[in-house]
C-alpha cells in the first residue's frame, strides 16, 4: 500500500489541518494509506522521518507550499530539495492570490506542482511568468459530506442563519497606509481603493491586477515588470476589498436574528442589536452548526469563476448558502438568483429577511440547490486530480519510461 502525506500546521479556525483530514476517507477510497504530519505538534520530524524511510510513498501535499522547501542530503553529501531527492512529488494547494507571500507560489523543484482553487489565482500566476513546472487548478466538489438520511430538516427551517466569518477592519489598513507610505503612493492607493469599493456592487470581472495596472498607466507609469510594486498594490486592494465586503455583509445583517461567529469583528459594535455575535470558532464544531442551520452567508474572496469552500461545504451538509452573485453559480447552477445577493447593504438585507421571512422553501431550496451541485461534481474527484498530477510529475522528471525506441531521448537534455 502506497501513503499520501499531508502536511500542515496551526491556522485560524484549525481549517487548515480539518480540511486535510476531511481528505482521508477519499484517498484511503482509492487504496493509498493517508498520514497527517502537523508540524506545530513535537512528534512531526519523528512522523516525516518514518514516512520517508518507509515503502510506497506516493506524494505529500501541503497548504500553501508548506514544506516544499525541505533540504535534504543525498548519499554524496550533496544537499537538495528534499523532495527532488527522494524523487516524490510535492503539491502545493494554494487558495490565495499569489500577491500574498509570493515565495510560497514559486516551485521549489520540478518535482513540485502548484494547484490552485480559484483560476484567477492562477491566471495571475501565469502573467508573472512561472518557469517550467506544473500547475493547475482543483476540481470544485462538495465536501464535509453528511447522508441526507442523517439530516433533520424541519429542525433546520426552525435554525438561525450563520455568518461563520473572520472580520477586518478597513479604515485600519487605510491608516496603516497612510502612517507607513510615502504619500505620492498613498494617495494613488486610496484613491484605488476607493474606485473599486465604489463598484463592488456590480463588479463580476474582480481582475484586481489588471486595474492595478491601468491606475499606474493612467498617471503615466508602466509597471508591469516592476513586480514588488504590482503585487503590493494588488495585495493591499484584495485584503481591504475583503474587509469592506465582509464589514458591510455584518453590519446589514445586524439587524436580524442570525448568528455571527469568528474573529476580528471588533469594529463593528453589536451591542443593542437583534444579531448574535459569538467571537472565535472552531472548524470542526461548526459542522454540527451548519447542519443545524436555516444556512449560511458566505462571500467569495474576490473571485468569481469557482465556488468558496463554505459555500462546497454548505452542499456537502445540504445546506442553504447564501452568497455574492458569482460567475460560477450564474453558468453552473439553475436558480442562482434565489440564493445570491450583490455587495450592497439593501440587497443583502432585502435577501436575508426573504429567507427568514420563508425559511421552509429556502430550506427546500438548499437541498435543490446541493443536489444539483453533488450531481456535478465528486469529492473523489479530488483524490484522482491529486494522484494524477503526482503522476504527471513522476513521468515528467524521471527517466526514459521501459520499452520505449531507443531513438525517444528522454529526458530532454536541455531545453533553448
Amino acid at each position: 500500500m502506497t501513503t499520501v502525506v499531508y502536511l500542515t500546521g496551526d491556522s485560524m479556525n484549525d481549517a487548515l489541518a480539518a480540511a486535510g483530514r476531511a481528505h482521508r476517507i477519499l484517498f484511503e477510497g482509492l487504496g493509498h494509506e493517508f498520514l497527517e504530519i502537523n508540524f506545530a505538534r513535537p512528534d512531526a520530524q519523528a512522523l516525516l522521518g518514518r514516512a520517508i524511510a518507509g515503502p510506497g510513498l506516493e506524494f505529500v501535499y501541503a497548504p500553501m507550499g508548506m514544506g516544499g522547501g525541505f533540504r535534504g542530503k543525498s548519499a554524496d553529501g550533496t544537499e537538495n530539495n528534499l523532495w527532488e531527492g527522494l524523487r516524490v512529488p510535492f503539491i502545493s494547494l494554494v487558495g490565495d492570490s499569489p500577491a500574498y507571500f509570493f515565495e510560497r507560489h514559486v516551485a521549489t523543484s520540478p518535482w513540485h506542482a502548484t494547484l490552485y482553487y480559484y483560476p484567477e489565482h492562477l491566471e495571475l500566476r501565469k502573467r508573472l511568468e512561472p518557469k517550467g513546472y506544473l500547475y493547475g487548478l482543483v476540481p470544485p466538489m462538495p465536501f464535509d459530506m453528511a447522508d441526507r438520511r442523517d439530516v433533520d430538516f424541519g429542525r433546520k427551517a426552525q435554525g438561525k442563519l450563520l455568518f461563520l466569518k473572520n472580520g477586518n477592519d478597513p479604515e485600519k489598513l487605510v491608516a496603516a497606509w497612510r502612517n507607513g507610505m510615502p504619500a505620492d503612493t498613498f494617495l494613488l492607493l486610496a484613491e484605488a481603493a476607493s474606485q473599486l469599493a465604489g463598484r463592488i456592487a456590480d463588479d463580476l470581472d474582480c481582475d484586481i491586477d489588471r486595474f492595478v495596472r491601468d491606475a499606474f498607466e493612467s498617471h503615466g507609469w508602466d509597471i508591469g515588470e516592476f513586480r514588488n510594486l504590482r503585487l503590493f498594490f494588488i495585495a493591499q486592494l484584495d485584503d481591504y476589498l475583503r474587509r469592506v465586503k465582509s464589514t458591510l455583509i455584518a453590519d446589514a445583517i445586524a439587524d436580524f436574528p442570525v448568528h455571527i461567529q469568528g474573529f476580528n469583528w471588533d469594529h463593528l459594535d453589536f451591542s443593542g442589536r437583534r444579531a448574535t455575535y459569538v467571537k472565535g470558532g472552531d472548524y470542526t464544531q461548526s459542522r454540527q452548526q451548519i447542519i443545524e442551520s436555516l444556512g449560511v452567508i458566505d462571500m467569495s474572496p474576490n473571485t468569481q469563476k469557482a465556488p468558496h469552500d463554505r459555500a462546497m461545504r454548505a452542499y456537502g451538509l445540504w445546506t442553504l448558502c447564501i452568497t455574492n452573485r458569482q460567475r460560477y453559480f450564474d453558468e453552473n447552477l439553475a436558480g442562482a438568483a434565489e440564493f445570491s445577493y450583490r455587495f450592497d447593504k439593501q440587497s443583502v438585507q432585502a435577501k436575508v429577511a426573504d429567507v427568514l421571512a420563508q425559511p421552509k422553501r429556502y430550506v427546500e431550496l438548499g437541498q435543490q440547490v446541493a443536489a444539483q451541485f453533488r450531481e456535478q461534481r465528486r469529492p473523489e474527484a479530488f483524490a484522482e486530480f491529486m494522484v494524477a498530477t503526482a503522476n504527471h510529475v513522476r513521468l515528467a522528471c524521471g527517466p526514459r519510461p521501459a520499452e520505449f525506441p531507443e531513438f525517444f531521448v528522454w529526458p530532454p537534455p536541455r531545453f533553448v
